[in-house]
């Protein structure tokens, strides 16, 4: 009876499992920063200094927004609309 290679060994998916865990440790600890960012995302976005670009999301974002408050569209569609929104006005006024 042959033996087993190590390739196909108990030992060898332990070894990659450690190098599995060690390569997403690592990346965790040199993108930390980045990781902390999306912690701490703002939900009010800043207006622009072009005063037509600002209005025109002034007025969408309220309009997405009493949309969200009066129940017609949940928290996910809230976030889609506002970047649509966004899209819109941008492409309209520049930006």
């Amino acid at each position: 009876m042959a033996t087993e290679p190590f390739i196909d060994s108990r030992q060898a998916r332990l070894v990659a499992g450690l190098v599995l865990i060690l390569s997403v440790a690592s990346l965790a600890y040199i993108h930390r920063e980045d990781l902390t960012v999306l912690k701490g995302v703002d939900d009010a976005p800043a207006l622009p200094a072009n005063p037509e670009l600002a209005a025109c999301l002034s007025e969408r974002y309220g309009a997405v927004d009493r949309m969200l408050a009066e129940g017609v569209i949940d928290d996910a569609k809230h976030t889609l609309f506002k970047q649509r929104a966004a899209a819109m006005c941008q492409d309209r006024f520049g930006g």
